[in-house]
């Protein structure tokens, strides 16, 4: 059953999807629904960061990291048979009430009960299940569940209790939906970020004529005033019509615990990344399609609960120590433009350490090329260990190398030094990984092999 909250449609966000969601909506099933709703695609971003100049970055090109262009960590996620990236590297501009739409719609005819408007008033736990107080259409009821997911966002019904604020990072943001004939911009479909003073400010458009502009800023001030401190958007504000304009929080947080034996905190429930990213539906569907995973693994196999519950639970800090390691290495670069108490607190916060096991690969020179021959074998000394991974719809424990060592740049590392030891040749190395696993660049699993090697796992055989 979902119980569905909806938010006044006056205060719904124009909001940026990147590309890269396209696998994950067609990992749920949704992304036929997504296409077919008609949201404006959007090409890539123009971003003025720190700097009067911009920077223009499309889509598919291999443009210099920007605040646009972080991502989820995707290593624990990665099911056996992932399918294939979409051709069309364009994202998705949505106005999120009917985004969220679309998602309702499809659970709907996927099968489960959605009551909309309705109120949650309370959510208390036993030691076997959780009871869920309700009100809908003037009615109030209660239900028994062996299992909630709590995804009410910001309000935080049963994830306040739990919720730390990020020390630093009080932001407010400012909203306005504003109208002109025609934008003056690279690209009319592009997000815009830009640096200032004591903030940034974003633009997503809605059509060729509407966008909505927020500005981020660390305490309360008049819209317009905000909006004066810019310099490249307020000067493509000249002459449009601003329609509508709000407030809200916007300040980080995240959760002294993402899982117990009758919860999972979803989404912005447990934890709300920095909104530069622009990653944060994303990451909000990926924590709801884990937390799926997770749940259905605990109410299925009794012995994986404590196992399901913690990957969900490192997985959610994971992903929130990851981006707010980017938003500071941002800010950094921000502060040196402007060197004000809104960049000096967000360049200085403490960042958690991370349990990702997703490894780099080893910078140098490419140990092996596409002729030479490969004669490799395990090391004597090479131990493994059982670690939680997501295959189909359960978690389940699979081996890896001692340490926690199992992906690096979207390969499966204990798969590859199978094959490896089986191989002569790179290609036909290539060629089997890609029959077995998710296919990969071919860059990638040169590299993988070299991160094998430098970590003494594989070695040349006599």
């Amino acid at each position: 059953m979902i119980l569905d909250t909806p938010p006044a449609r006056a205060r719904g966000l124009a909001e940026s999807i990147p590309p890269s969601t396209q696998k994950l909506l067609s990992e749920i099933g949704v992304l036929d629904d997504v296409e077919r709703a008609g949201f404006l695609r959007g090409r890539g971003n123009t971003v003025w960061w720190a700097s009067a100049d911009p920077r223009v970055e499309t889509f598919g090109s291999q443009a210099p990291p920007s605040p646009l262009g972080t991502s989820v960590p995707a290593g624990k996620l990665r099911p056996r048979h992932a399918p294939p990236s979409p051709s069309s590297p364009l994202g998705y501009q949505v106005f999120r009430p009917d985004f969220d739409r679309v998602l309702l719609d499809s659970a709907a005819s996927a099968g489960a009960s959605v009551l909309t408007s309705a109120r949650v008033r309370t959510v208390t736990f036993a030691d076997e299940h959780a009871t869920v107080d309700y009100e809908h259409e003037g009615r109030r009821s209660t239900v028994a569940t062996r299992l909630v997911l709590d995804a009410s966002g910001r309000v935080g019904v049963v994830a306040r209790r739990f919720r730390r604020v990020q020390p630093g990072h009080r932001t407010y943001a400012l909203v306005g939906v504003w109208e002109r004939e025609r934008w003056d911009l690279p690209d009319e479909t592009h997000t815009v970020v830009e640096t200032f003073e004591d903030g940034w400010a974003w633009s997503v458009p809605m059509s060729a004529t509407v966008r909505h502009v927020g500005v981020m800023v660390g305490h309360g001030e008049p819209y317009r005033v905000a909006i004066a401190k810019t310099r490249a958007l307020r000067q493509r504000l000249d002459g449009a019509v601003l329609k509508q304009e709000w407030a809200c929080d916007a300040s980080l947080y995240s959760s002294e615990t993402y899982a117990g034996p009758q919860c999972l905190l979803v989404g912005d429930s447990g934890s709300f990344i920095d909104p530069l990213s622009s990653f944060g539906v994303k990451k909000a569907l990926a924590s709801a399609w884990l937390a799926a995973v997770a749940g259905h693994t605990s109410l299925l196999h009794a012995d994986r609960q404590m196992v399901a519950r913690e990957f969900f639970s490192n997985w959610e800090r994971d992903v929130y120590a990851t981006h707010l390691r980017r938003s500071r290495d941002f800010a950094r670069a921000a502060f040196t433009a402007h060197p004000s108490s809104f960049w000096a607190s967000r360049a200085d916060v403490d960042v958690p350490a991370s349990t990702e096991d997703e490894h780099e690969i080893p910078a140098g020179p490419v140990r092996f090329g596409m002729t030479s021959p490969i004669a490799l074998q395990y090391a004597d000394e090479v131990r493994f260990e059982d670690r939680p991974v997501v295959r189909g719809r359960e978690i389940v424990l699979e081996k890896a190398f001692a340490g926690g060592i199992r992906f690096a740049q979207h390969v499966d590392l204990v798969t590859l030094a199978d094959i490896a030891c089986q191989s002569t040749r790179v290609p036909d190395l290539f060629e089997a990984y890609c029959q077995r696993c998710s296919p990969v660049p071919l860059p990638s699993i040169v590299g993988g092999l070299s991160l094998l090697v430098a970590r003494g796992i594989l070695h040349e055989r006599a």
